[in-house]
């Protein structure tokens, strides 16, 4: 019996040994369990994170496209406002230039007009003048004639 209880000793031992080592085991399994499960819970909260900070990106990049564009299209119109203004007033300005270039026509066509009836006008005087040049040629030579006649 005595070895018996010692084998039963042995074998407690043993059992006991072999306990520890399963607690010892099962400690490391489960403080390993725990480290991953910590991982895990953090790995999922950076991914959240990461997540929301993608999402929080997205919407600011969105209001940025959106205030550009907005910017834009003011800019444009802008722009347009001030083609349509400066084309107002280049019309304006060509239809004065216009109005100026055509006085400026009529004036130079009174001017030769006037000159033009000037002209006929000296030229109907010199007519005038040359027939009665020829009138009086006319006279004095039909009196030379009647002189000549009375004297021969």
């Amino acid at each position: 019996k005595k070895e018996t209880n010692k084998e039963k000793r042995e074998n407690e031992e043993e059992k006991e040994g072999f306990l520890r080592e399963i607690r010892e085991e099962t400690a490391k399994q489960i403080d390993a369990l725990k480290i991953q499960h910590l991982l895990e819970l953090e790995k999922d909260t950076f991914d959240v994170k990461l997540l929301e900070e993608k999402e929080n990106l997205m919407k600011d990049l969105k209001k940025a496209s959106t205030n550009a564009k907005n910017k834009a299209n003011e800019k444009i119109a802008q722009l347009n406002k001030q083609i349509v203004l400066e084309r107002g007033e280049m019309f304006a300005e060509q239809q004065k230039e216009g109005k100026h270039l055509e006085e400026e026509f009529r004036l130079k066509e009174d001017r030769m007009n006037q000159s033009l009836i000037q002209i006929e006008e000296r030229e109907q005087a010199w007519e005038d003048d040359r027939a009665d040049v020829l009138r009086e040629v006319q006279r004095l030579k039909s009196e030379a004639t009647r002189m000549v006649t009375i004297l021969a």
